[in-house]
């Protein structure tokens, strides 16, 4: 049986995102997680499909070529193992088990595809490396292109969690937006989360969690965006990064009046988000106002850097 508990052994994690493909490279040493290299890359595995629960030929190939391309990454940076975790648009594709064989067979990378339960048990074990928790209980929250994760935690224990298929890709294909949005079609989302979102209002009221912490995608670039606002840049070894509610709800007020040529000019956010942001802008303003989180933050790990604390332990 092969083990990853090898010290100083460098190892690679692949997340197959709905919409993009994250690859880290590490290596376990003595003090735990160094990583060596990180990269994100827009795939759109879910584009045209993920409503009904195929990946489209188009989808299969720019998968392939990003873990083409991961595979010589991360054997550039040393790794001798590559693994790889899906999420969302291959939990749920009919024809899913056709290109996680085609990748072990053509890349030799097996890829696990995790339950929407596993994947808030390795976000939460990645977001505990980079963001402190307290006695008091906090919500995480991780948009994804195909699933949108909620785990309720303190210090100690996870309290609750769920996985909703409520990511920015799926909204999209659900409910179309006109460029720039309308005040009705922002009202269209809103009351499509609230309705999905029940089992959450129900614990936001009864925990009262005092802050939101957000990890991946949206999150990501919110923080490069509040950054730039703020005139500062964040620095490559931060985990982190604090900002309140007032600070997102002017940004986002902004984001939102802005039509798709303007939103690709703000410094921060990626061309490969500029479609979905708005969806995930209402996600987070209805998340906020269902109780009084006033206090947000940023974690920089998310589900790979949990995959690799697992391997670790």
């Amino acid at each position: 049986m092969t083990t990853w508990s090898h010290v100083h052994m460098t190892n690679a994690i692949i997340d197959l995102g709905t919409n993009t493909f994250n690859l880290l490279v590490f290596q376990l040493g003595v003090a735990g997680l160094r990583i060596t290299h990180s990269e994100e890359r827009p795939v759109f595995l879910g584009r045209g499909g993920i409503e009904h629960g195929t990946l489209t030929d188009e989808a299969m190939e720019r998968g392939m070529e990003a873990l083409r391309a991961f595979k010589v990454l991360a054997t550039a940076h040393g790794a001798e193992r590559l693994q790889g975790f899906g999420t969302s648009a291959l939990r749920h594709a009919k024809n899913a088990n056709p290109f996680v064989d085609r990748v072990l067979r053509e890349l030799g990378i097996p890829i696990n595809v995790i339950s929407g339960d596993q994947e808030a048990d390795l976000i939460l074990e990645g977001v505990r490396q980079a963001v402190p928790f307290t006695r008091k209980p906090a919500l995480l929250m991780d948009i994804g292109g195909g699933s949108i994760e909620f785990i309720l935690a303190t210090e100690k224990a996870m309290m609750w969690k769920r996985s909703f298929e409520l990511g920015a890709t799926r909204l999209r294909e659900r409910i179309p937006i006109g460029d720039p949005i309308t005040v009705d079609e922002e009202a269209r989302i809103a009351a499509h989360l609230d309705d999905r979102l029940e089992p959450l209002w129900a614990i936001i009221e009864r925990h009262e969690p005092h802050r939101l912490i957000g990890s991946a995608g949206t999150f990501d670039s919110l923080a490069a965006m509040i950054s730039a606002e703020r005139g500062t840049t964040i620095a490559d070894n931060a985990t982190s990064l604090p900002f309140d509610a007032l600070e997102f709800d002017a940004l986002r007020e902004r984001l939102l009046r802005m039509d798709r040529g303007q939103r690709s000019l703000v410094p921060g956010l990626p061309e490969h988000r500029v479609d979905t942001l708005p969806y995930a802008l209402i996600a987070i303003e209805r998340v906020l106002s269902a109780g009084s989180i006033r206090d947000l933050v940023w974690s920089k790990y998310a589900l790979k850097e949990g995959a690799a604390a697992r391997m670790i332990q």
